[in-house]
């Protein structure tokens, strides 16, 4: 509950402290006097954004600060990670530049997160929060809230999570697609054509040896020709290489028995002139092998043209064109996994549209039993607040898409985080007349005691602790707002309600009341909330009635003394 709320420099409010009790809480006081403010203030620890125009002139900073004890029969740790056992304080700031901050307990948080924590403690129903109830998600969130469907509203919006982000990696994987392929189609090329150029270590340097014998083979026919002949065959009558050693071998063979150590020569030249004559018939028969072939030429040619290009494509050697193709080869391979992930995540986006399908027919299904239950609920409530010709009705459509689900029944539709209905609450004002949507249909009245209906249909143990109403009963006149102020000290006997209100009639039902009051002194405006008993009651209330003569005293008391009476009976039942 709220437990004590501290306003600072805040519109024309100075300084203000305030400490709510349990119960009814009513706030009453002339228009303009700052009741709003109150609600305002509030609506800024929510998380709402304000802008310096809100600083009160003169000064630097708003301070808006409240003190809140945690719902109960839950951990505090779901309010707040930092959460006092018994009491938070939350606290929001808004500088003289527009900008500003929050903090729980001392701690700095973002306003986002101030705004959840607080969400949390109260709720509020002002003129702009009556307006949202013309919203059909915010409509929706009320049924789930009175159909305690937040589970499987939470597990389906799980399971959306997940199969989104299925999806996008699927739109990531069909996206890149086409330039898969053709990167696959590139490499199955390269591969393919190195691997059928058939390419082997070494080989073109034995071409090129070869390549320049074929390109000089008359060169060498001639210049081995003539070492042949000089060697071994002369011609013309002259003597080769052989003969003169032959001949030198025969003057030394005469006159070594003259001396034994030519004996040794000799022999050597003997040696030589074997060798020299074995060279010679060599040559002769190199020079005879040589023949010059041209489609062995041109063969040569080509393949060494094939291995230059393709060193030119992959690599500057035969060793790396090969590991270039066995990379190729493994990207490949890379690639092909790729395509089966994709296959595993189409299965994967398969299962989860089955089971998506599966609880979000299950969560339908209780919203529309929900939906019947808060129908007859609200239709209870709205009678009791002089509406009873009205019904309400809870309209349901399948969210169209692309047949993305297909339900149990055999249905097709789309779907949001939120499940697969498209809800919408609608009214009948009049017994006869078709339901139609509450934006065209529903009057300022009319929204403020639906909103009411609806809050008392939606109270139960474990919501929200405080509910702050602001001209909650705005359109209706003074018969129907004792029954507005019973229906609020309904919603106190389980709440601590806060109310700002301009008719004595509800007025008489709070259980603590308070009057707002603008203050003028020294050229400035300052804004007081004092409580009220007693007389003191008595004659705001009278005021409320339109004057404080005696008749209008005597309502006022007439009121309290009906609204006593009838919280007495309520207590004693």
């Amino acid at each position: 509950m709220l437990r004590r709320l501290t306003i600072r420099d805040f519109g024309i409010i100075e300084d203000l402290d305030w400490f709510p009790s349990t119960g009814l809480n009513v706030l009453t006081g002339e228009t303009g006097a700052g009741k709003s403010l109150v609600l305002d203030a509030l609506d800024a620890i929510m998380g709402r954004r304000v802008g310096q125009e809100v600083v009160r002139a003169g000064a630097q900073s708003a301070v808006i600060e409240v003190e809140v004890t945690p719902p109960s029969g839950g951990n505090s740790k779901d309010v707040c990670p930092a959460a006092v056992p018994e009491t938070v304080l939350l606290t929001r700031y808004v500088g003289r530049s527009g900008r500003g901050g929050a903090s729980v307990d001392g701690s700095t948080v973002p306003i986002r997160t101030l705004g959840d924590i607080a969400a949390r403690v109260f709720d509020l129903h002002g003129p702009n929060q009556q307006f949202s109830l013309l919203n059909v998600r915010e409509q929706l969130a009320l049924l789930d809230d009175f159909g305690s469907t937040a589970g499987l509203r939470s597990e389906f919006a799980s399971q959306v999570a997940r199969l989104r982000g299925i999806r996008k990696d699927l739109e990531s994987s069909l996206t890149d697609e086409r330039e898969l392929a053709r990167r696959r189609d590139i490499l199955a090329f390269e591969a393919g054509e190195i691997r059928s150029a058939g390419l082997v270590p070494g080989e073109d340097a034995d071409l090129e040896e070869e390549m320049t014998l074929l390109a000089n083979v008359e060169q060498l026919r001639s210049a081995v020709a003539t070492a042949a002949d000089q060697i071994y065959g002369g011609e013309q009558g002259l003597p080769s290489g052989s003969d003169r050693i032959g001949e030198g071998l025969r003057w030394l063979r005469e006159v070594a028995h003259l001396d034994r150590r030519l004996v040794d020569i000799a022999q050597a030249v003997e040696g030589a002139l074997y060798q020299v004559e074995d060279a010679g018939r060599e040559l002769a028969s190199y020079r005879d092998s040589l023949e010059y072939d041209p489609v062995r030429h041109e063969q040569i040619r080509a393949r060494l043209e094939v291995i230059r290009m393709m060193k030119k494509k992959y690599g500057p050697t035969i060793e790396s064109v090969l590991v270039y193709a066995q990379q190729a080869e493994q990207e490949m391979a890379t690639l092909d996994s790729s395509e089966e992930r994709r296959g595993q995540l189409e299965r994967e986006e398969g299962r989860l549209r089955e089971e998506l399908a599966a609880v979000g027919a299950k969560l339908s299904e209780a919203r529309q039993e929900a939906a019947s239950s808060l129908s007859r609920a609200v239709e209870a409530e709205l009678s009791d607040l002089n509406m009873e010709q009205t019904g309400f009705m809870v309209s349901f459509a399948l969210i169209e898409g692309d047949d993305d689900l297909v339900l149990p029944d055999g249905a097709s539709c789309g779907f949001a985080s939120d499940g697969i209905d498209d809800v919408e609450f609608l009214i009948r004002p009049n017994p006869g007349e078709p339901f139609m949507s509450l934006s065209r249909t529903a009057s300022t009245g009319e929204t403020s005691r639906l909103m009411l209906a609806l809050r008392c249909a939606l109270s139960r143990e474990g919501a929200v602790p405080t509910l702050v109403f602001d001209e909650i009963d705005i359109g209706i006149g003074g018969r129907s707002g004792e029954i507005v102020g019973r229906k609020l000290a309904l919603l106190s006997q389980r709440h601590q309600v806060i109310c700002i209100t301009h008719l004595p009639q509800v007025a008489a039902y709070g259980d603590s009341h308070y009057s707002v009051r603008k203050i003028v002194s020294g050229e400035r405006t300052f804004v007081a909330v004092d409580p009220l008993e007693g007389e003191a009651r008595q004659s705001e209330l009278s005021s409320m009635l339109g004057s404080l003569g005696e008749p209008s005293l005597s309502g006022a008391q007439e009121l309290l003394n009906r609204a006593d009476s009838w919280k007495r009976g309520l207590s004693d039942c």
